[in-house]
């Protein structure tokens, strides 16, 4: 494998690479080999000679929304690093803009408030990069907001490296969710419609989310984001349950402040597990095992990981 990936890659490939630090909940892990994606052609390359090969890749994007249970990534690591922006089309009410995958989401927020442009300001405070969060459909709650509810349509990619646009029908956007989980296709980069409005009323909006998201959350430490996805209406019915909140749950199973070696449920939101210091991924294996098995115990219930589990 790695005198396939330097024949063809040269000098861009690296071995035994450390990407613990792009990981936002700095999981110790290395890629067995790693490479940039820089461009829609970079990422044909990539993909395309990853499939005839049969070597397997993984995406790193802005690193949140990633539990790794491993010391070693096998394969290929793809970060991605394709930055683009360019107005499509504008008319008095609204702006068509086009943004790649690998934009960071708070420059996407930062720059489109400041161009007065609604759509994104509800996610000040949103880790990862847009590709992420149109895969997750990542959202907020007050008032609520997804990431994909402004997209016209998408550029994307399939595993053999075919490219292809198709409109926003076709993600079929839902709670924490996106088409591309089921068929592992890559957003590559979007259109995105967004309402002209003052600029100054948007960054309140985004100030505002952005407290709210530090008084309820976590900030500024080591985490992936929330851990589990919230239970269905169906699920809290079933089980008379006060609340569709994973965090809940977890708080009141009495796991907050569960410790296991480095990773420790959050005494602010227990939907959030926090690295506080060098975590292992056997030991955050052990503290997902535990709050999923606790869960099922108290309340009948099987959560489900909002987080990609690698």
């Amino acid at each position: 494998m790695e005198e396939q990936l330097k024949k063809q890659f040269g000098e861009r490939i690296k071995k035994d690479f450390n990407i613990s630090p792009y990981f936002t909940l700095k999981m110790q892990t290395k890629a067995e080999f790693y490479i940039e994606a820089l461009s829609i052609d970079d990422w044909k390359e990539i993909v395309q000679f990853t499939s005839i090969n049969k070597i397997p890749f993984f995406i790193l994007g802005g690193g949140s929304n990633i539990a790794v249970l491993r010391n070693v990534i096998p394969g290929l690591v793809v970060r991605n690093r394709y930055m683009k922006k360019e107005i499509v089309q504008e008319t008095e009410e609204y702006t068509d803009l086009l943004l790649s995958s690998g934009y960071p989401m708070s420059l996407v927020v930062k720059e489109t408030t400041d161009a007065g442009l609604s759509g994104f300001e509800y996610h000040l405070g949103l880790p990862g990069t847009l590709g992420g969060a149109i895969f997750m459909n990542s959202k907020w709650t007050k008032p609520v907001s997804y990431v994909g509810d402004s997209l016209v349509e998408g550029t994307i990619m399939d595993r053999e490296g075919n490219v292809r646009r198709e409109k926003r029908e076709y993600f079929s956007f839902a709670y924490d969710y996106s088409r591309l989980q089921d068929t592992r296709e890559i957003f590559l980069e979007g259109v995105f419609r967004l309402r002209k409005e003052d600029p100054d009323a948007l960054k309140k909006r985004a100030q505002d989310s952005l407290a709210y998201r530090k008084e309820t959350q976590p900030f500024g430490v080591a985490t992936g984001g929330c851990f589990f996805q919230n239970i269905s209406q169906e699920e809290k019915e079933l089980h008379n349950l006060p609340t569709t909140s994973a965090g809940y749950l977890i708080d009141h199973a009495g796991l907050k402040g569960h410790q296991e070696g480095a990773f420790v449920v959050s005494d602010k939101h227990a939907n959030f597990v926090i690295n506080t210091g060098q975590g292992k991924p056997e030991d955050l294996q052990k503290m997902l095992n535990l709050i999923k098995s606790t869960i099922k115990e108290k309340y009948g219930v099987d959560l489900k990981e909002e987080v990609q589990v690698v």
